[in-house]
């Protein structure tokens, strides 16, 4: 396995090059490039960070090619026909499961700020009850690990709720939780300096430690 030494500043610049530029030329010109620049590096931070991701769920894939989004954008559903992503991120999730498909945890790099954290893609009705069930199971357990500070210091909560409540709990927080139709923790910063030097990989790892027993109650 290579060290991972950071990302590079050339990635942003990348991204922003390609968000003006997105077309079949400037990516053939520019591919040796995004190999070295982009691709190379989010693969070494990616398998740098397996060993944190199986301590979260075993039964993570850690094929790294698929671990590591892809450049090129799938259209074939999208209404935004834009061929390639002007951002990348690193994902766990099952083998076979898209990460819409999946409570994934994730850290992103994005044009203007990166992030990191776990929760749903899109509203899933199936994957979302689950949730549901859970957080009843144990309302005092999963209350003491949203609250848990390291937790709540580092992330916020997101995702798409109901305009019309659907579910009622005596407790506010509970019911919050209960009406989401997707649920996302997430942490973001512009200060991307942070993520060309080696010290974002134990940032990473320290935050994937964070997650991992609000994940494990949510997911069992």
């Amino acid at each position: 396995m290579s060290e991972f030494t950071g990302l590079h500043e050339d990635m942003y610049r990348f991204f922003w090059e390609l968000a003006f530029q997105n077309h079949e030329s400037f990516y053939r010109e520019n591919l040796p490039r995004y190999e070295r620049e982009v691709k190379k590096p989010l693969y070494t931070l990616a398998e740098a960070l397996v060993p944190t991701g199986l301590k979260m769920d075993p039964n993570f894939n850690t094929r790294i090619s698929t671990m590591v989004s892809r450049l090129r954008r799938d259209t074939r559903y999208s209404h935004d026909l834009a061929p390639f992503r002007d951002h990348a991120w690193i994902s766990f999730r099952y083998p076979g499961h898209a990460v819409s498909m999946s409570f994934a945890p994730y850290i992103e790099f994005n044009r203007e700020d990166y992030g990191y954290g776990m929760g749903m893609y899109a509203p899933d009705t199936e994957r979302m009850q689950d949730i549901r069930n859970r957080i009843l199971g144990d309302p005092e357990r999963f209350l003491e690990l949203f609250h848990e500070p390291r937790f709540e210091k580092t992330f916020q909560v997101d995702g798409a709720a109901y305009k019309k409540p659907k579910f009622t709990h005596e407790n506010p927080e509970i019911a919050r939780f209960l009406n989401q139709r997707q649920l996302l923790f997430y942490y973001t910063s512009k200060d991307l300096k942070r993520t060309v030097q080696p010290q974002i990989l134990d940032e990473c790892r320290e935050a994937l430690e964070i997650m991992t027993p609000m994940y494990q109650f949510l997911m069992r």
